[in-house]
């Protein structure tokens, strides 16, 4: 039977001396380097490293060193169980709304080398990949168990969405295109055997669901949302869509990552081949930043959140509030969260934290920050360190925008980065009602307000005097 593809992500993260984060998969270590500082190269917080596969045999993934697995789960005989099942997984704290930021705007036409930054690329020994005149290449050699793909760097909601892509060359034994949700569960529409496959796992009543003989002009492939449905299609020439199977949704898709893998064990090497990930899709917009709300009430971060902490930090949503707690306050230690979901910064009323809970302590920073999917050299932050509050917006590591202010806790009780045409404006504000302005910049080229992804995090690269406790009472909530 068709099981799902092994994700055997192998990251090495690496903390750059310099600005910005480097971060990998959300559930791997993802250690900062607190952005707008040159770190001394004595302070580099070293490589970490996380791995996670999903079985062949169940789909599920297999505990990390450590028994690490991703959030909302936890290791149970060797392999990471969804425990993240109640009311928060249907329906996140802090949700993106449905009509906005679908999985349509994952896209790529595979005409640039590398997978990043909207995808992130595995590959397991025996297997192979890369990008060739056009299209997403995958090899596997015979006889070894191995996949390698594509997986979406971020989270997308699949309500009123679809993924879609060109199958143009099926030779490794099973073929797959995926929709996976925060906890595991998936959706697949596959290749294998001669045949093509709709079917789910992880999930009640598991399996194929539906399967035919494989025409090989039926190359379009789509999974999409339609009014509570799940729907598996396949198309000549993505006018005409022939329905494999439709179902109620087999589990909760507003947080989903859209998935190509190849794999599978064969007598003989094999090549598979995508090509114009949602290319043909309808115009989709990313949701505004300002729909972004979290009150902090839910019980996990995840999945609006993809969290980290070093060893001297932990962060938590508790009583209404984000609370990051340093208890010894020596050495390096940043805690922060960056959201799982692209956002819109060029319209609304961007984002707004309350910066009353942040210490005004020597050598400890706090920050809010909008960053380039990918790349968190290009950001536009809001930074407090020590007693200074500053402005800032870097392109490509280079300051193009800037202004720092003695911090006023009644003037600067709230914070806000807001878009206003082509213009990033960062405000203050003693009681959301009025706004003073303190730095607008015109966004050049190289930062597009549209997608950006969010950051906040506080922490230390020297030692301090603590305990420290920072808290954060909500993120654009009332």
């Amino acid at each position: 039977m068709l099981r799902g593809p092994v994700l055997g992500w192998q990251v090495k993260m690496i903390a750059a001396v310099g600005p910005g984060f480097r971060n990998g998969p959300p559930w791997c270590d993802n250690r900062p380097v607190r952005p707008g500082l040159l770190v001394p190269a004595a302070l580099g917080l070293g490589l970490a490293a996380c791995t996670f596969d999903v079985g062949f045999d169940g789909t599920r993934y297999r505990c990390g060193v450590g028994d690490r697995c991703p959030p909302g789960t936890t290791c149970v005989d060797g392999f990471c169980v969804a425990t993240d099942a109640g009311p928060d997984a249907a329906a996140p704290d802090g949700g993106p709304g449905a009509a906005c930021g679908t999985l349509d705007l994952l896209r790529d036409a595979f005409d640039t080398p590398g997978s990043e930054p909207y995808f992130w690329s595995f590959a397991d020994t025996g297997a192979a990949l890369g990008e060739s005149g056009g299209h997403l290449v995958i090899d596997v050699g015979a006889s070894a168990l191995a996949y390698a793909g594509y997986t979406s760097a971020h989270a997308y909601d699949l309500r009123g969405g679809a993924i879609e892509a060109t199958v143009t060359e099926v030779g490794v034994r099973s073929t797959i295109l995926e929709v996976r949700n925060h906890v595991g569960g998936m959706a697949q529409l596959a290749h294998e055997d001669g045949e093509v496959y709709a079917a789910i796992y992880d999930v009640p009543g598991e399996g194929t669901l539906a399967q035919r003989l494989w025409d090989p002009a039926e190359r379009h492939w789509r999974i999409r949302e339609d009014q509570g449905d799940m729907v598996w299609e396949v198309s000549r020439d993505r006018q005409s869509w022939s329905e494999l199977h439709r179902r109620t949704l087999p589990f909760d898709v507003a947080h989903v990552r859209g998935i190509l893998a190849a794999g599978g064990t064969s007598p003989v090497a094999g090549r598979s081949r995508f090509d114009d990930v949602n290319l043909a899709a309808p115009a989709r917009r990313y949701c505004a930043v300002a729909e972004l709300r979290d009150d902090f009430t839910g019980g996990s971060l995840w999945p609006v959140w993809e969290s980290y902490a070093d060893s001297g930090c932990t962060i938590a949503p508790s009583g209404g509030a984000l609370v990051m707690s340093y208890p010894s306050g020596s050495g390096v230690a940043f805690c922060g969260m960056s959201s799982s979901h692209l956002w819109d910064l060029s319209e609304g009323d961007g984002v707004v934290i309350a910066g009353a809970g942040f210490p005004t302590v020597s050598g400890f920073v706090s920050y809010l920050q909008l960053a380039r999917p990918g790349d968190d050299r290009t950001r536009a932050e809001i930074t407090l360190e020590g007693t200074s509050l500053a402005f800032q917006v870097h392109v490509d590591d280079v300051l193009i925008g800037e202004r720092t202010l003695p911090i006023d806790r009644t003037a600067h009780a709230f914070w806000r980065i807001r878009g206003d045409g082509g213009a990033i404006v960062f405000e203050t504000s003693a009681d959301r009602a009025a706004w003073a302005e303190r730095l607008r910049v015109t966004a050049p080229a190289g930062f597009p307000l549209a997608p950006v992804v969010l950051h906040l995090g506080a922490g230390h690269y020297q030692g301090v005097a603590g305990p420290l406790t920072v808290t954060v009472p909500g993120l654009n909530a009332d």
